[in-house]
Order: structure tokens, then C-alpha cells, then sequence
């Protein structure tokens, strides 16, 4: 018989004068059948992987993702794993900062700085200080901004099957040491070519995109499993447990064993 896999629970809300900021949890297996909201929204996935249909594609969200949901756009999502969701609902058109233009229709995008801005959001979100609010606002003004820039290296991308080539190799190959060169060949590309497009289409370098993927899936394993914080660094990639820290704190700002901890409270 399978299991019920339960509601999803709110974890956080604050409201500002624009908008209503929400942390919400969804638990693994559960579905939302198809939808529409009526406000424009951001998603940013703080944590978890779900695939999302709008009717004209099928989508997988990863963790760091920042998603544009235009006004009465309609979809139905699939939860694969634990998800938690940071959702920014515009109370009217052009939300934070006069930006409607950054809503006006549906987009992904990911990179360093987005992930690093829903990490501070997330944090931001969990302080009653007089100046967090102010914070929230100036943290949302930039993911809007990132999110423009998004649409526009959407726009940009094209088809090239040999990038295609190379992100998979990465997402396949991304707990190994990976060197550019071996990237390239597989890609059928000079490096020096690869290195160029690959920041200008994906946003990043190789290197920073293969650290987001070890960087993700530490997370998913901190959050899942009960496996040691030592073997967790060495299952990603990372050369040990110190550099792993190191890294981990940068991004999210406190160490994966409070991470872990925070997270078990909940």
C-alpha cells in the first residue's frame, strides 16, 4: 500500500508592504494537480528537487533555482524529494521595486549570486530585527534583477548540442576531480571555446557550476540521510571535511552541522 505522503507545512511568512514572503515545506511524493495563481510570484528552491508542468514543457526544479510565475500562469508540480520553497507573491503587478517587467512571464534561472541571495533571504527571513524587513526588500529587488538578467541569457542560449554534452557529463561526473580539458573532449570543443561560452550561456564557469552541484547534493545528503558530516564532504567531492565547511558556510552562512541541526528542529 503506499504511504500518504502528507501536507505541505508552512515553516516562515512575513509580509511587506509589495508582498507576502512564504518558507514552505512540501514532503516527498506529493502532488498539486493542475493550477493557477492569480498573483505573480518567485519561487526560489531552498532545498529538494520537483518537476513542474506549465502545459507547454515539463520542468525539473533543482535547489537554487529562482522561478518566475507570471500573473493567472497554470501548472501542476510533482515533488520528488523533501522540497522547501522561499514563494514571493506580488500583491500587485510590478512587486518590488516598480519591476513588472521581471514578471511578465514564466523563467528559471541559476547561478552563484541567485543561490547566495536565497540563502540570505532564508536567513534574513528568520530575524525580527527593526532592519529585516528592509533587508527582505533589498534581498527580492536583487533576485528581481537577477531573474531579468536570467531571461535574457535564456534568451541568448540557443541549442548548441556539444554544451549539452558538456553540462551532462558534469552532472554525471561531478564527485570526481574534473579538469577542463576532459570537459572539452567530451565536448568536442576547444577549451579556450568551452571556458568563453560556457560562462556566457550557463552564467557561471565550469568550475563554479561543477562546486553548485557538489555544493546541492551535500545538501540533499545533510537533509535525507543520517550520514557523517566526513562522509558526506568525501561523497561530493570536496577534499575534505575542513574545505567542505569552508565552502558550505560561504553559501548558506552556518556550518553544515547546524544546518543539519536546524533543520531537524523543524
Amino acid at each position: 500500500m503506499e504511504l500518504d505522503p502528507g501536507e505541505s507545512r508552512l515553516i516562515n511568512t512575513r509580509v511587506l508592504d509589495d508582498c507576502r514572503v512564504n518558507e514552505v515545506f512540501y514532503p516527498r511524493g506529493m502532488r498539486q494537480d493542475r493550477h493557477r495563481h492569480h498573483l505573480a510570484s518567485l519561487s526560489f528552491v531552498a532545498s529538494g528537487q520537483y518537476e513542474e508542468n506549465t502545459g507547454r514543457q515539463a520542468h525539473t526544479r533543482r535547489m537554487s533555482t529562482l522561478i518566475n510565475h507570471p500573473a493567472d500562469e497554470k501548472h501542476a508540480v510533482a515533488f520528488e524529494s523533501d522540497v522547501r520553497i522561499l514563494s514571493i507573491e506580488f500583491r500587485r503587478q510590478g512587486g518590488a521595486s516598480s519591476t513588472a517587467d521581471s514578471l511578465d512571464r514564466g523563467s528559471s534561472h541559476r547561478s552563484e549570486l541567485v543561490a547566495w541571495l536565497g540563502a540570505r533571504l532564508r536567513r534574513e527571513m528568520a530575524r525580527v530585527d527593526s532592519a529585516s524587513s528592509l533587508a527582505i526588500d533589498g534581498l527580492i529587488s536583487e533576485m528581481l534583477a537577477e531573474g531579468s538578467r536570467g531571461k535574457v541569457l535564456a534568451a541568448e542560449k540557443g541549442n548548441a548540442a556539444w554544451l549539452t554534452r558538456a553540462t551532462d557529463f558534469v552532472h554525471d561526473n561531478f564527485t570526481i576531480t574534473l579538469s577542463l580539458e576532459e570537459v572539452a573532449e567530451i565536448a568536442g570543443v576547444h577549451s579556450a571555446h568551452l571556458s568563453r561560452v560556457f560562462r556566457q550561456k550557463m552564467g557561471c564557469t565550469v568550475g563554479e557550476y561543477l562546486r553548485r552541484l557538489r555544493f546541492e547534493f551535500a545538501c540533499q545528503q545533510i537533509l535525507s540521510t543520517e550520514t557523517r558530516l566526513c562522509e558526506v564532504a568525501h561523497e561530493a567531492g570536496f577534499a575534505d571535511q575542513s574545505h567542505f565547511n569552508r565552502i558550505f558556510r560561504t553559501h548558506m552562512g552556518i556550518t553544515p552541522y547546524m544546518y543539519r541541526k536546524l533543520h531537524r528542529r523543524r
